[in-house]
């Protein structure tokens, strides 16, 4: 039986506005009053998830910045996972001469070393303005806490530079294209996927116990730990090849949960009759 559904949020759970429709909200609350948990997983810090869930009216546990982070459904936090200064640095070093918004990430803030135009376009698409901080490169070699670099630009300069990092770096560092725009740069086994099996251990789940939903590659590594997993299918097509279900909506994705859960049941129920 599914007891734990994790979702993504942007392009997934939120809509273009960064809103959850009726139709989901609806779909939520079936999952509350059944029982099933609920968790967040995305490149989104926890604070702004948070805010997603206090305007929908719902708990959750949360697996943020790509997991770099992980809290419990109380908000309480548990684990989290950063960069080592000198590998900080070093990325740093390969990324600053790259045109693209440049994002550092801490658990609770994103730094960026000057606002432009371009940066702003990219801002707009959070719940929480950057901070601007243009001694960044030389914070990295003291006590800066980051957890994750995310790139903004066009597709071409973030496979160049995602080229260069696995040249350099490529066995230290988790890297996804994480939107149609956006490269994540992150510590080796640091992904969704992976904190998401540390915190269903501290529940006492099992992987066939979870259903997993998403529609970008940082979305991949959840997939491939459950039977029960969901792409959306507006993702893109290498995404939906590591799911086995694609759906329109989380919606439509919790209705395959309720008709297994309701199947699952039905056989344990058949089961102990014979």
């Amino acid at each position: 039986m599914i007891k734990l559904i994790v979702s993504d949020l942007d392009g997934t759970l939120l809509d273009h506005n960064k809103k959850v429709s009726s139709r989901e909200l609806a779909a939520l609350m079936k999952v509350k009053e059944a029982g099933i948990g609920l968790c967040l997983a995305s490149g989104r810090m926890n604070i702004e998830m948070q805010q997603v869930l206090a305007e929908i009216g719902h708990r959750a546990y949360s697996v943020s910045q790509n997991g770099a982070f992980i809290h419990l459904e109380d908000g309480t936090f548990m684990k989290s996972q950063l960069f080592q200064p000198d590998l900080a640095y070093q990325v740093y070093q390969l990324l600053k001469d790259f045109d693209l918004v440049k994002l550092v990430c801490s658990g609770e803030a994103n730094y960026i070393t000057n606002l432009t135009p371009a940066s702003d376009d990219v801002q707009s698409r959070t719940f929480q303005p950057f901070i601007v901080k243009d001694d960044v490169e030389q914070s990295l070699k003291g006590d800066f806490a980051v957890c994750k670099f995310s790139m903004f630009g066009k597709i071409e300069t973030l496979l160049e530079l995602k080229a260069l990092m696995q040249e350099k770096l490529g066995d230290q560092l988790e890297m996804f294209i994480s939107d149609k725009d956006c490269l994540d740069i992150m510590p080796l086994a640091v992904s969704k996927g992976s904190s998401l099996l540390v915190l269903i251990e501290k529940l006492g789940l099992q992987p066939e116990e979870i259903a997993c939903f998403g529609d970008s590659f940082n979305d991949v590594s959840m997939f491939g730990i459950t039977p029960h997993s969901f792409a959306m299918k507006g993702a893109h097509p290498e995404v939906k090849q590591k799911a086995l279900y694609h759906v329109d909506s989380v919606a439509e994705a919790i209705g395959h949960v309720f008709a297994y859960n309701e199947k699952y049941a039905a056989d344990q129920k058949g089961s102990t009759v014979l």
